[in-house]
Parts: C-alpha cells; sequence; structure tokens
C-alpha cells in the first residue's frame, strides 16, 4: 500500500524516541509511525488528538497498566471505580462511564490489537508486550469496529522476533512487591515463529485492616475484620502470539491472553457522617457511633476496620485469529489488502466488598460476573496515487450474568437480597473512511468516512427484595433495536513539511438501553435512549527550530444530545445506578502538547488541557434543573511536566534519568450536589521518576539493564473516588508512595 510520510512526527505524551538498545537522546525528534487510522502513517500526518506511546515510554514511565495511561495525555481520567482495582472509570473530554457494570456501554473504547473489549469492568489490568499504545481523542466510528463517542485506547502488542531472543525481569520494591516477567522468541522455523511471555507480580496490601471498637466494648455490632489489608496485589499474567507466514502476500496470526487478579478490595475509608440523617430514620446512636470511625477526606489513613472487605477476583482472557492478504493491484482501486479479525474474549469477577467503612455490618454487597464477547470484522484498506481509504464490515456479541447479592443493615439481622440481571446484545456495522490527496492541490487533504450501525439489547432483571418480605419484588425481561447512520469529515492543509492544520467535523453514537441496576421494575422498563455527539475539532500540527521543537494544538466543541448519566441512587436499599438522558450537553477546549529537544543530551515535555463543560438542558419531571446539576469526571485544567536527560555513556553501560510531574485539577464524581456535597475530589499531583543504567555488557550477546524508580515520590494524598450512600460517604484513595528496582536480562 502507498504510505506518504512527509515529516518527522512524535507523539506529544512521549518523551523518549530513541530505541531500547540506546537512551541517549538524538539531536532532533525522530518519527513515529501509528496505526490510527488503520494504516502506517507518520503522526503528525494523522489529523486526529492522538498520543503515543512507543515500547521504550512504556518502559521509562512503568506503564503497567492501563490506568497509567492518564498521568501523560491531557483531558483523559482513568481511575479505579469505586470499591475495586479491577473496574475502570475512564473519561475524555468531559464523556465518562462511571459506572463500569456490564450493562452499561463504555463511552470510550479500549482495543487489543484491534479487538474492542466490551466492558470496562476487568480493564485496568497488566498486559504482557505491549509495543504500542495510542490514545485517541474524540469520537470513533467510520475506522473502528465499534464507535464510540468520547475516544479509543489502541494497545498493539509486540509481535514475535524473526530472531531467536529473550528477556528476563526481576523487581522488587516496599512493601513486599516482588515481579518476575520472562519473554522466549522462537526466532523463524520455517514459515513460523512464536513468542511466550509469563509475568507474575505481588505487594502486600498498602493499608491494614484492624479490629477496632472505639466505644471499648460496649458496641454489641462490632465484628472482627475480615482480613489483614487492604489494596494488596496478587497479579498472573500469560501471552502467546503465534505467526504463520504462508506466502509472501498470506499471513495468519493467532494470539492468546489471560490476565488473573486475586487480591482484598479497595480501602474504602469513612469521611463523612450525616447525624441528620440518621435522626430522620431514628437511627440517631448508630449514627453517633458510626461517626467514631469517620477520619479525615484529605488524609490517606493506613489503617481502618472493616468486616466484609473478603476478595476482589478479576479473569479476563481472549483469543485472537487475524488473517491479512497483500491482494495486490485490483485496477481502479488501486493496491489492496484484507483483513479479517475475529475474537473471543471472557471475563469471571467476582468480589464481596464492605461499603461502610466499619466492623459494623452496615452495608456489603458483591458481585458475581460471568460475561463474554464474539466480534469478526473485516476490512478492505486501498490505496491508489491519490486516495486511501479503508472498507469495514462488523459484528459484535456479547452475554452476561450477574448476581448481585446485597445485604442493607445486616446487623438488625436483615437478610440478603440475591439481585440478578443479564443481557444478550448484538451490534452490526458498515463503515468506510477515504482520504484524498488531489494531485492539483498538494497541500489538501480532505477526508470523508460514514458508518451505519445496528445495535439490538435484550436484558433481564429479577429482584427478589427479600429484606422487605417481597414488597416490591420484580421479574422483568425487556428488548429493542436501535440504528444510526454517522459520518467523519476532515480537510487538512499543508502549509509545508513542518507545518499542517485540519479541521474535522464527526458524529458520534451510543445506542440505547435498559437499567441492569434499576431498584423497581419501571425504571427498568422506561430504559434510556441514545446519545448523540457532534463534534468539531480544530488542530496544528508542527515541527519547529529544524524538529527541535514538536508543538500541537487541538481545540474542540462538542454538542451532546441525549447524553447518558449515570445517576446514583443513595437510599435505594444499597448500592445502585440508573442510567438517563441529561438532554443537551457541550463541552469545549483545547489540548497543548509540547515536545523541545534542548540538547542532545537532553529533552522537555509538556501538556496541558484545559475543560468547560455545562449541561444546555436537563429534563427531570418535566422541569429543567441544568443549574441544579453537576457534570462528572470533567476536570478543568490537567497538566504535565517530563524530563529525560541521557547523563553519560560508557564503556560500561548508559546512565538515564527520566521524571515526569502531573497534576490534576478538582472535579466531581457525581450528578447530584448533594452526593457531591460529601465527594468532590481536590487538585492533586503526581511526581515520578526513574533512573536507568542501560547496555550493560554480559558476554558477547547479552546485556542488562537496572532501574531505580519511585512513584508518587512526594507520597500526596489525594481521594479519586466516593461513594456517598445519604447517610454516609466512603472514600477511595490513590496510590500512596511506591518505589523499588528493576534488573532485566536481554538475551
Amino acid at each position: 500500500m502507498l504510505q506518504r510520510f512527509t515529516r518527522k512526527s512524535l507523539s506529544l505524551a512521549v518523551l523518549l524516541a530513541s530505541s531500547a538498545a540506546s537512551s541517549v537522546a538524538m539531536a532532533q525528534l525522530e518519527e513515529v509511525v501509528v496505526t490510527a487510522q488503520k494504516r502506517e502513517q507518520s503522526l503528525q500526518d494523522v489529523p486526529i488528538a492522538v498520543s503515543t506511546f512507543n515500547q521504550v515510554e512504556i518502559d521509562t514511565r512503568r506503564i503497567s497498566n492501563v490506568k497509567d495511561l492518564a498521568l501523560f495525555v491531557p483531558n483523559m481520567q482513568i481511575t479505579d471505580s469505586p470499591s475495586g482495582t479491577s473496574g475502570a472509570t475512564i473519561a475524555i473530554r468531559g464523556a465518562s462511564t462511571i459506572n463500569p457494570a456490564v450493562t452499561w456501554e463504555p463511552v470510550v473504547g479500549m482495543y487489543l490489537d484491534g479487538v474492542f473489549l466490551g466492558k470496562n469492568l476487568g480493564g485496568i489490568f497488566e498486559i504482557a508486550e505491549l509495543e504500542r499504545v495510542e490514545v485517541l481523542r474524540g469520537p470513533q466510528g467510520t475506522l473502528y469496529g465499534k464507535n464510540t463517542v468520547g475516544g479509543a485506547i489502541n494497545m498493539i502488542t509486540r509481535l514475535p522476533s524473526e530472531e531467536f531472543e529473550g528477556q528476563a525481569n526481576v523487581s522488587v520494591g516496599n512493601e513486599g512487591y516482588t515481579q518476575g516477567k520472562l519473554r522466549i522468541d522462537s526466532g523463524t522455523w520455517g514459515k513460523f515463529r512464536a513468542s511466550a511471555a509469563y509475568l507474575y507480580s505481588e505487594r502486600d496490601g498498602f493499608y491494614d485492616n484492624v479490629d477496632l471498637d472505639p466505644t471499648g466494648g460496649q458496641n454489641p455490632f462490632v465484628n472482627p475484620r475480615s482480613s489483614k489489608d487492604f489494596n494488596n496485589l496478587d497479579s498472573e499474567v500469560w501471552r502467546i502470539d503465534t505467526i504463520f507466514d504462508a506466502t509472501d502476500t498470506f499471513r495468519a496470526r493467532y494470539s492468546y491472553d489471560s490476565s488473573k487478579r486475586n487480591q482484598q478490595p479497595s480501602k474504602g475509608q469513612l469521611t463523612d457522617v450525616s447525624q441528620a440523617a440518621f435522626d430522620a430514620q431514628g437511627l440517631g446512636p448508630l449514627g453517633q457511633t458510626l461517626n467514631l470511625y469517620t477520619l479525615s477526606k484529605n488524609d490517606n489513613a493506613n489503617k481502618i476496620s472493616n468486616d466484609f472487605s473478603l476478595y476482589e477476583d478479576s479473569d479476563t482472557s481472549g483469543h485472537g485469529l487475524y488473517l491479512d492478504w497483500d491482494a495486490g493491484e485490483w485496477g481502479a482501486m488501486g493496491d489492496v489488502s484484507l483483513k479479517s479479525i475475529s475474537a473471543y474474549r471472557e471475563l469471571d469477577y467476582n468480589d464481596l466488598a464492605d461499603m461502610d467503612g466499619s466492623p459494623m455490618d452496615l452495608f456489603h454487597s458483591g458481585r458475581n460476573i460471568d460475561y463474554d464477547q464474539f466480534s469478526q470484522e473485516i476490512q478492505l484498506l486501498g490505496s491508489t496515487d491519490t486516495v486511501d481509504y479503508v472498507m469495514g464490515l462488523y459484528y459484535f456479541e456479547e452475554n452476561g450474568d450477574v448476581k448481585n447479592p446485597i445485604t442493607f443493615f445486616g446487623l438488625f439481622g436483615s437478610p440478603t437480597d440475591n439481585n440478578l440481571y443479564g443481557l444478550n446484545n448484538d451490534s452490526m456495522a458498515a463503515y468506510g473512511q477515504a482520504e484524498w490527496n488531489p494531485a492539483s492541490v498538494q497541500p489538501l487533504t480532505l477526508t470523508l468516512g460514514i458508518r451505519y450501525t445496528e445495535e439490538e439489547r435484550d436484558q433481564y432483571i429479577t429482584h427478589p427484595n427479600t429484606s422487605s418480605g417481597g414488597v416490591g419484588a420484580f421479574d422483568e425481561e425487556d428488548s429493542d433495536t436501535w440504528t444510526n447512520t454517522s459520518g467523519t469529515f476532515v480537510a487538512g492543509w499543508d502549509f509545508n513539511d513542518d507545518i499542517n492544520v485540519y479541521a474535522k467535523v464527526a458524529q458520534g453514537w451510543k445506542s440505547g438501553g435498559f437499567n441492569g441496576e434499576a431498584p423497581t421494575a419501571e425504571a427498568f422498563l422506561e430504559g434510556y435512549d441514545p446519545e448523540e455527539v457532534l463534534a468539531y475539532e480544530l488542530g496544528l500540527k508542527s515541527r519547529l527550530m529544524d524538529d527541535k521543537i514538536q508543538l500541537n494544538i487541538a481545540a474542540f466543541y462538542n454538542d451532546i444530545s441525549d447524553m447518558q448519566v449515570s445517576v446514583f441512587l443513595e437510599g435505594s436499599g444499597g448500592a445502585a445506578s440508573n442510567v438517563q438522558n441529561a438532554g443537551n450537553v457541550t463541552t469545549q477546549g483545547f489540548e497543548v502538547e509540547l515536545v523541545y529537544q534542548v540538547i542532545e543530551a537532553l529533552r522537555l515535555s509538556a501538556n496541558y488541557g484545559y475543560l468547560d463543560s455545562k449541561y444546555d438542558e436537563f429534563i427531570e419531571n418535566g422541569v429543567d434543573v441544568k443549574n441544579q446539576k453537576d457534570i462528572p469526571y470533567a476536570p478543568e485544567n490537567m497538566a504535565s511536566l517530563a524530563l529525560d536527560w541521557s547523563i553519560g555513556t560508557w564503556g560500561w553501560g548508559n546512565l538515564d534519568l527520566h521524571m515526569d510531574w502531573s497534576y490534576n485539577d478538582s472535579y466531581v464524581p457525581y450528578i447530584e450536589p448533594s452526593q457531591n456535597a460529601t465527594s468532590e475530589i481536590d487538585s492533586y499531583s503526581v511526581l515520578n521518576a526513574n533512573l536507568m543504567l542501560s547496555e550493560v555488557q554480559v558476554g558477547s550477546d547479552m546485556t542488562m539493564q537496572f532501574s531505580l524508580w519511585g512513584k508518587n515520590l512526594t507520597d500526596e494524598d489525594y481521594r479519586q473516588n466516593t461513594i456517598p450512600f445519604g447517610l454516609w460517604t466512603v472514600s477511595y484513595f490513590g496510590d500512596p508512595i511506591t518505589y523499588g528496582m528493576d534488573v532485566r536480562l536481554n538475551f
């Protein structure tokens, strides 16, 4: 296929572009090739706000899971979902999926080697052998199998090497952290090559679970602690990748990945008790007793006391079959290639967590989730002298069943409500996008894309309401189908080889659905309508001072209709959320990303994101309450700074230092201001560093690398999420300081 590389480029979010074998910074910024538009392109030629991290950046910044990406991408947040460490709350440009329930579609799509990951639950997992990550901001649909309104995170794994080689890593750190990793590439055996990787990690909990009774034995409701700690780590990751080059034009690839985590739930720290709410329920003395366990929202306590914080187990696995055929010249269609992506994935998730921040059984709940998905995508990619295009057909099917036991006020003998819900959903789509560079107007590039989607949702819910003696119990099932046609148009202009601008208009769409956690039959059957986004973006991509400076800027304006928002239902007899349509929302802002190669040995980089979000209309019970609602996960300002210094190169190795600092402005995690009154997240910043000694020769054909690293070096205490129950609020904090040493052998 024809590929055009008109300028050198480097992602604005990356710091190092040198090879892993040499950490000496080049005098000029190097080219980065991405596949954001389904073909290889120079990053600076792609008319999309995109940040990319190559294998060196992933290593240098110690990006070990999806959550780590949020520190380095403007206007993007990824945090652990409340009460767990395996669920991802992801937001891009004010579009967020607050509740990672299996019945709700994510607004930001995660892709692993082109395969859409259906749910954000289980989304924060380690991935062995990542080669590159690309983060696309804004609606995606005319190039991707699954439509997403907020953006996409593409995780691309490393292909098996054509030579026999391997790598062994050992890491140790504070809080008993240990990690071991082994990778082996078979090299080429005829037309076959393969690789296998294994990663095991474990760490003691960051926080202690202690037996505590501030009343000195006068409280009859105090139970023994349920575990010895919180937020520990015990994970095991496998990846197997095989390639068969049948001919010069046909390749088959099969991959298998598995990620297992078996650990304790997150520490739920009690940070507020509403005595007035307890008094209103005739439970004043209980509120006073619970208040004895209240801790500051600004201090991340190193110990609390819980009686039902038992386990959080996440097991994800997937199979992928990729067929690529270089079909050659097809007349007027130019050089053509065909690609098939077949994938099957499974998620098995189980947890049982304490939700009251005390050793009294006020509220605990669990989830037992069995989920699987199948997807099939066929792509036709073509290129002529003036046009590059992609056409695709996509099918996606998902099935899920959830057991959701909830015990509210078990200390009074209230029985457990064994709620059930599940889904069987299908999605079909046809899409295409073409980029035209007219021969008569070389600086101009025009891009047009279109997508048709049909999605059918079939869901059920069963609520026995055992705790109420069966009053209000219901058992419902419903289905519906939605269709949509959306498009994309981009106009780009190259002022020269180093500076170009683009203007983009894109439509995004997210189908309607039903509320799997609905507290009533009416709420389930009412469901919610599709969400539509009309997004405008102006962008500048530039290289200045003979490729020593890269400055990229993107300004955006999103008009969102029927925005789907998750409303936390406090006082619903447990913890549940309903999805409803907010009406019209406007999000606008801009992003600046800068990389400066100061000298050969020193590189500085920075990014900044500004976001302004507001409701234009929020109809509730026939009344516009737009001024009485908040937009969650939409901080006004986000920024990061980074330094990469090649300290020196000697015969015994290369010494390099990486440091990065990130800032996150204050934000709210919920729609309702009354809930945010005890839940607003204050601004915070995080400082990380990594000192690396590489290219230490061992024998004739082996090298070693040593790293001393630290994360959150200032040990800043910061909240990331809360659960406001009305009677009390439980808070969840970011990780405290971690530090350690890595040793790597390359052979």
